[in-house]
């Protein structure tokens, strides 16, 4: 599946812009957590969490993964920091710091650093004790390798939210536009997670993440994902994952491991 017209693409605008209407106008009050409650992350889950981080407090998310390419390549990429700050009781600021990214295959291969990715702010919606939903406004910032980063600024919109069925099942999704280049390119990027607690320290995830462009000449990927969480005390957390790809252009598999605390 490509998204290759125009009007597909501004259906997927238009769909977006919907959602945030909806959750921003559902006028809910917000009951954000505190720096008393367990840590609760991003990762490594594409979907990202639906709430943010306590006011007056730093959270830093890290991890590295290995991916198995297509046709016999290899990507390696470390540490994978996200910093989270917790600004209010509903707005966060988060960012990508720049990673080390490692390529082998048999048409290229290079290495260097990613750049600073993906800054911006996180606007809690609703959190409430069955429903949770954010609304995440950024841009990548093309200050690495161009191959990795690319060469113009990025402007994206995110909308992660999380459903409780009970308390031990969640479902989970983030609906994603990113415009890429100076043709105003759209991406979109729709996730679905499914999420069980194992106990009350650990869960386990399988999760679906699509990756489509309107350029019908760039590849749409997809992939499986699952992995597991635990938190080994109140504000650190250790996680593993591993995935392959649905379609040609997805990675055959990938594998990574990470580790995220909070500073109160």
């Amino acid at each position: 599946m490509r998204l290759g017209k125009r009007a597909d693409n501004d259906g997927r605008v238009k769909f977006l812009c919907l959602l945030v209407w909806l959750f921003a106008s559902a006028r809910l009050p917000v009951l954000a957590i505190e720096k008393t409650d367990p840590i609760d992350t991003n990762r490594p889950s594409f979907c990202q969490s639906g709430i943010v981080v306590p006011r007056g407090t730093l959270q830093l998310e890290n991890g590295s993964q290995y991916q198995h390419l297509q046709h016999g390549g290899d990507y390696f990429d470390i540490p994978e920091t996200e910093v989270r700050i917790g600004a209010t009781r509903r707005l966060e600021l988060q960012m990508f710091v720049p990673q080390y990214v490692l390529v082998h295959g048999p048409s290229q291969s290079f290495e260097g650093a990613s750049g600073l990715n993906e800054v911006g702010l996180k606007t809690q919606l609703i959190d409430r004790e069955h429903l949770s939903a954010s609304l995440v406004t950024a841009v990548n910032i093309p200050s690495g390798m161009r191959r990795i980063s690319g060469s113009v600024a990025q402007p994206v919109l995110r909308l992660p939210y999380s459903i409780h069925l009970g308390k031990r099942w969640a479902v989970c999704g983030m609906q994603s536009l990113i415009i890429n280049g100076p043709g105003g390119e759209v991406q979109w990027q729709p996730f679905a997670m499914v999420t069980r607690s194992l106990s009350p320290t650990s869960s386990a995830f399988a999760e679906y993440a699509g990756f489509f462009t309107q350029n019908s000449h760039r590849p749409s990927f997809q992939v499986a994902h699952f992995g597991a969480v635990k938190n080994i005390k109140t504000y650190h957390q250790v996680d593993a994952h591993f995935g392959f790809g649905l379609n040609r252009s997805s990675p055959s598999a990938f594998v990574g491991v990470g580790y995220s605390f909070r500073i109160n």
